[in-house]
This record gives C-alpha cells, sequence and structure tokens, in this order.
C-alpha cells in the first residue's frame, strides 16, 4: 500500500489508528473518574495521564501527556507505511528585510538586517496535524501542541 500522494486525511486516519492504544487508555481513565473512581486506581498502561479540574473544584478533563518527538513519530511512522515522506515535504522558507531607503540615496540598503528570518515551513505536515485533530475530535479529544515539548491530548469528563 505505498502511494506517493497518499492524502493527509489518509496518513491521518492511520496515525489515529497507532494511538489506539492511548486513546482507549484516555477514554477508559474518563469513564472510571466519572464514577468516582481515582486517577491513582486507574490503570492508564505506559501513558501520562492528568485529571484537570474546572471551576470550583469540579472534574474537568482527563488530559494525556505524548512528547512532541514521540507524536511527531507516530504522524511520520504513518506517513511512511502510506509512501509519504514528510521531510521531504518540508521547504526552506526564507524571510528578508525591507530595503530601507535614505533621503540621499538613490538605492536602499540593508542597515541593520531586521526582519530576516530562516525557517522550514511543512504545509503537508500542517494539513495532516489538522486531518488528525479532526479525527480525534470524533471521538471527544481535543489536542494541543507545544512545538519542540509537548502534545497534550484533552478529553472532558462525562464524554467518554
Amino acid at each position: 500500500m505505498h502511494n506517493s500522494k497518499a492524502r493527509p486525511k489518509e496518513v491521518a486516519a492511520r496515525a489515529v489508528e497507532i494511538m489506539e492504544d492511548m486513546i482507549s487508555a484516555i477514554k477508559t481513565a474518563a469513564e472510571q473518574l466519572a464514577i468516582g473512581q481515582p486517577l491513582n486506581m486507574i490503570s492508564t498502561g505506559n501513558y501520562q495521564l492528568y485529571q484537570a479540574f474546572g471551576k470550583d473544584g469540579q472534574e474537568g478533563a482527563i488530559i494525556c501527556v505524548v512528547a512532541f518527538e514521540e507524536y511527531f513519530g507516530i504522524l511520520d511512522s504513518a506517513a511512511s507505511e502510506l509512501g509519504l515522506n514528510l521531510e521531504e515535504q518540508a521547504k526552506l522558507q526564507i524571510t528578508l528585510p525591507e530595503a530601507e531607503f535614505g533621503e540621499d540615496m538613490v538605492t536602499g540598503g540593508f542597515e541593520n538586517y531586521k526582519g530576516i528570518s530562516v525557517e522550514h515551513h511543512n504545509e503537508c505536515l500542517e494539513e495532516l496535524m489538522v486531518a488528525v485533530c479532526s479525527l480525534l475530535k470524533e471521538r471527544g479529544l481535543a489536542v494541543a501542541c507545544v512545538p519542540d515539548e509537548d502534545v497534550l491530548f484533552y478529553m472532558p469528563l462525562g464524554r467518554g
């Protein structure tokens, strides 16, 4: 099943399949918390789960924390299985500063080099992450990414 034109939605579906154990652990924890079981008494597998509290100390959600590298590895693995190389999709994007023109200048200069930036931009990865978030939302999970740090999977209690 190596398709060099794998679409982000197909890759996202495979990534969610890979995350099934984690999703199941979150849902089970949410169900157990909803019936009053304390989090420290719930089997969470190898996942880092936390209980979040809402206003006035009411239970709000169960949160699973995954390292950003691990999450990217899941997306990359799913993409690779479907014949898509995410690293090849990255493009170098360079933003140059605007020229500075003075009163007596015929041509502009880049006096302070303010505003120059060089970064990798991966539109395919962005589309993939949006597609994964959409699929997880259908399953009752929200996702928040802190680039180069952690990815938080959030499930409100009572929706498991």
